[in-house]
């Protein structure tokens, strides 16, 4: 994926929180944390990155 890809879905993705509202924003956040896992399929990277984005929140 190139940045101009990486901006496109990020972007899709905002568009979608805003669409879901504060509620339904964390839902959706949970749904596709949980997509996102299953399509990774690598634990060890998946707690790698759990960990990275716990660091920088």
């Amino acid at each position: 994926m190139n940045e101009q890809e990486l901006d496109a879905v990020y972007t899709e993705l905002c568009h979608a929180l805003g669409a879901a509202g504060e509620e339904g924003a964390t839902k959706l956040l949970s749904r596709f944390a949980l997509l996102a896992m299953l399509e990774i399929d690598d634990a060890e990277r998946l707690k790698a990155m759990v960990k990275r984005a716990a660091q920088e929140a």
